[in-house]
């Protein structure tokens, strides 16, 4: 039920609920999103693989995204310009920036942030949809009245819970200043904060009459709570709002584009390094116009990026992108491993966030590191799975694997046993993952009436048991793609657990790329984590996804310089995944938004 009608000093604060769900429903216009496909029938890419401008005008002579990507010759068709060439000179074109719902990660991290809880009520909130791989794609977020309803009852949780110790709350002493003086100055701090930005006139002439109202039905502590709960399902603070902010100069950047305000950049920074509200020095910054400079906003994005919330953001990237998420229910054969418990799921998923976060943070920091280094987190539990001693713990402790055994994220056991069955390896899966996630190149979809795997056979190995894929035309066209890459696992069982022999033989773990920047011959996952780090074309892939996480969006055609911008910042910079975030930031779809989109408070 809306908390409109929950209570009737709610009828006193339209912004509220209804608001919320008009938002929800009426603001995007009509959508659909798939993987790898972008909002509003755009390609779902805007740059080719030798680094050009994708445009579904080139040789027209047209201009796509306001930059003009062709050029005309004296004789034949137009030539495409270099991207590079293009964006040296064009001015900032920040492509679309739709108004953003809170994912339920960032609902939680905010309202700890603004509440000082560790509760995290969005855990048990429906869940989420995802687009280009991710929970935060703009054009899906819509509301269903299960999900408002969880919205109405985390509200009245948290704010009876925060009410509990009213002075903390307020910020005054109610009974020395007055119950009424004390509840405007809440209404300004507590406001500010919730909406992220300073409330306009109307807003704080609103929520004082219903504060009036909420004390006159149910005395000044119940009121005080109510505010609280009423706020807390504004769309002023479900969504990322962006809207004309009149703190500092409006300054035009080009023809119908805008640089965006300092409240506007102080959520933007926040949202994408600590996925949670601004804090006192961001907001700070942009109430003293200390975020109008490309330089201003890097030092920000510098500091925040040194703050421990800066972890939990990149671990969330990379356990989307590499689906951690499922390894807490992964289930294995009693039968064939035995010793895989019940809980070692949420484990290995622990496991897997430990080695980013050590990677990104506490060591090399580069994509390449993260595809070849040898660091590893065991417990006692787990240290049987990579052969190394028992570190003596139940806790996670940071060790170093066999180089000759592993290199990198898909190593980990994590992801293996996840791209695994129940009861044994599986080449397809794992190869499959790395043609669509690492090398942005999925394979097209499998015909009707494919023929069946035979069944497993433990005399039989895995290769010859999927030997038909390779051979059957009903299925060489896209296996030939995913197999050669998957097989190369072969050393890892559906645990995991490296090993040298199968069906009473030696593993052969050999395997190719093909179609691919760097294609070859491998043997085995180490030699081809080698071969993804020297990889353009992966390195490309993965600032594109980055870009969907960061942005909340797919590629559009106006998007190719910010693109190219990103790509060329990752490679100077050796594949340095906190630079790539700090250059984001530098972008125009960062620093800018069109004049359209946001209207005045």
């Amino acid at each position: 039920m809306p908390l409109r009608s929950r209570h009737p000093a709610l009828s006193c604060l339209p912004l509220a609920f209804g608001a919320l769900l008009l938002c929800a429903t009426g603001c995007e216009g009509s959508v659909a999103s798939t993987k790898g496909q972008s909002p509003g029938g755009t390609p779902p890419s805007a740059t080719n693989p030798d680094g050009t401008l994708v445009t579904p005008n080139a040789g027209t002579g047209r201009q796509t995204g306001g930059m003009p990507t062709t050029m005309s010759t004296a004789s034949g068709p137009p030539a495409v310009l270099p991207l590079a060439s293009v964006c040296a000179s064009a001015a900032p074109n920040p492509g679309p920036s739709p108004m953003r719902r809170l994912t339920h990660t960032e609902y939680d991290n905010t309202v700890r942030d603004l509440l000082s809880t560790t509760t995290t009520p969005a855990r048990v909130f429906a869940a989420e949809e995802r687009s280009h791989g991710f929970d935060n794609g703009a054009t899906i977020r819509t509301v269903s009245q299960l999900l408002a309803e969880q919205y109405a009852t985390a509200a009245r949780q948290l704010s009876t819970t925060a009410g509990a110790n009213l002075p903390t709350l307020l910020g005054c002493d109610h009974v020395a200043t007055g119950e009424d003086a004390c509840a405007s100055s809440f209404i300004d701090r507590f406001g500010s904060r919730t909406y992220r930005r300073p409330l306009s006139v109307n807003e704080r002439a609103r929520l004082l009459a219903f504060y009036q109202a909420s004390k006159t039905e149910l005395g000044f502590q119940q009121a005080a709570e109510m505010l609280v709960q009423a706020m807390l399902q504004t769309a002023q603070f479900l969504y990322r709002m962006e809207v004309a902010d009149t703190s500092g100069p409006v300054v035009a950047a080009a023809p119908g584009v805008v640089q965006a305000g300092g409240y506007e950049l102080a959520s933007r920074l926040s949202y994408f390094l600590w996925q949670s509200m601004p804090d006192a020095a961001l907001l700070d910054a942009a109430k003293n116009n200390q975020l109008g400079t490309p330089a201003e906003v890097t030092a920000q994005a510098r500091r925040l990026l040194l703050d421990p919330r800066a972890r939990g953001a990149v671990v969330n990237f990379h356990a989307q992108w590499f689906e951690f998420g499922a390894m807490d229910n992964l289930a294995k054969s009693p039968t064939v491993y035995p010793g895989f418990a019940a809980d070692f799921g949420p484990l290995l998923r622990q496991q897997s966030e430990a080695f980013v976060a050590g990677v990104v943070f506490d060591g090399a920091g580069t994509f390449g590191s993260l595809l070849t280094s040898t660091q590893g987190f065991v417990n006692d539990a787990l240290a049987p799975i990579y052969g190394v001693a028992a570190p003596g713990s139940a806790t996670l402790t940071a060790v170093t694997l066999p180089a000759t055994e592993r290199a990198g994220i898909l190593t980990q056991a994590g992801w293996l046993a996840l791209h695994a069955k129940p009861d044994q390896s599986s080449p397809v899966t794992r190869g499959f993952f790395v043609r669509d996630a690492l090398f942005c190149s999925p394979p097209p979809p499998a015909p009707a009436n494919i023929p069946a795997i035979p069944p497993f056979d433990p005399t039989v190995s895995t290769r010859q048991r999927f030997a038909t894929h390779r051979t059957d035309p009903a299925c060489a066209g896209c296996h030939s793609l995913m197999d050669p890459i998957g097989l190369g696992f072969e050393n890892y069982d559906g645990v995991g657990a490296f090993r040298s022999q199968e069906a009473n033989g030696p593993v052969d773990a050999s395997g190719a790329l093909t179609n691919t920047d760097v294609d070859g011959t491998f043997n085995g996952a180490v030699e081809l984590a080698q071969k993804l780090s020297m990889s353009a074309q992966v390195n490309r892939c993965a600032v594109s996804h980055w870009f969907h996480f960061g942005f909340g969006r797919g590629e559009s055609m106006a998007d190719g310089c910010t693109l190219r911008q990103m790509q060329d910042a990752f490679t100077t910079s050796y594949g340095d995944i906190r630079e790539l975030l700090v250059i984001m930031t530098q972008s125009g779809a960062f620093l800018y938004r069109n004049a359209s989109q946001g209207g005045a408070l």
